[in-house]
């Protein structure tokens, strides 16, 4: 079975990204795990106040930068993308992969600039929204400042667990969680939670991890030869996921 994945997109031009309609949202794959899933329906003709707009990203192109004013969050509609932070010395650390329905930015409205950069791994769309727009919308809709409260809530999460990785876990538990972590995330996204394809390459697995590439390499190896996992090039096929949940 092969795994079901979002399309690629043709790339259009950066400087004139085009606007949404306001029932555009009703045909996207991740409108479910979205901010505008938290509205009630009576109140979707407010999405007209903040100005939408969408971009097309090649992959390996920057949807932000480190440095970079703050002006928007972005929210993955299609595609999947890494953020990274970048020390001066050069040395660097990827903080997360996104998927299609999170919302990337956060990390910048304290700063008023943003903290890392965030690469599309792949031909991806994202939604801007601009955060003054969306912070005035929250002053009158208490389903919007909920599902920013959320959405923060979410990002501390993350990179606690992200801390628990590096600090607390043998190799192959940080491989296992991670594999895990992939699954349940696209399972929320209707897709099989058993089989899929990985965007990432295992070099940015083991940035992400804390580990040598080698070393990812030789753990993902050894869930293969517990039964755990099959693999094929980037195609991860969860045999026990209980198993794997376990390692």
């Amino acid at each position: 079975m092969t795994a079901a994945t979002p399309h690629e997109v043709p790339l259009l031009r950066r400087d004139k990204p085009p606007t949404i309609a306001a029932n555009d949202c009703d045909e996207c794959a991740a409108r479910r795990l979205c901010i505008w899933s938290h509205l009630n329906p009576l109140h979707c003709d407010r999405l007209q106040e903040l100005g939408r707009t969408t971009r097309k990203i090649a992959a390996g192109e920057a949807i932000f930068r480190a440095g970079d004013p703050f002006r928007n969050l972005y929210i993955a509609r299609a595609g999947s993308s890494k953020t990274v932070f970048v020390r001066e010395d050069g040395r660097h650390q990827i903080t997360g992969f996104q998927l299609a329905g999170e919302l990337l930015g956060l990390d910048a409205i304290a700063a008023h600039v943003h903290q890392t950069d965030a690469i599309a791994l792949e031909n991806s769309v994202v939604c801007v929204l601009p955060y003054a727009g969306l912070d005035r919308l929250a002053e009158s809709l208490s389903e919007v400042r909920g599902y920013l409260n959320q959405a923060m809530s979410e990002e501390i999460s993350r990179e606690a667990r992200l801390l628990m990785l590096m600090g607390n876990l043998t190799a192959l538990e940080r491989v296992a969680a991670f594999l895990v972590n992939l699954s349940d995330r696209y399972a929320m996204r209707g897709y099989s939670p058993l089989e899929f394809n990985l965007r990432m390459n295992r070099e940015d697995i083991g940035c992400y991890l804390g580990m040598k590439l080698e070393t990812v390499c030789r753990m993902l190896a050894r869930l293969h030869d517990r039964g755990l996992i099959d693999m094929q090039a980037r195609q991860i096929r969860i045999r026990d996921l209980h198993g794997l949940r376990a390692a």
